[in-house]
């Protein structure tokens, strides 16, 4: 079963209210996890960091942006 499916079995159908603002609540946090990944990244671009690692937090702000808009 998806998991948007499962999603809709634990909270009524009814309740659009609560689901936005968990929604919003969600789409804040992800926000907030891309820009410590982006000051995570900015730290170790300024002491010459590992290339590989600068990269990976690079793509998961992406992805975590990407969320974050829906």
């Amino acid at each position: 079963m998806p998991l948007a499916s499962r999603l809709h079995c634990v909270a009524p159908a009814s309740d659009a209210g609560a689901r936005a603002a968990t929604e919003i609540a969600v789409r804040d946090w992800l926000e907030t996890q891309a820009r410590i990944a982006s000051y995570w990244r900015d730290l170790l671009v300024d002491r010459n960091g590992d290339l590989d690692l600068i990269e990976a937090l690079d793509a998961h702000e992406r992805f975590l942006r990407a969320s974050a808009v829906g």
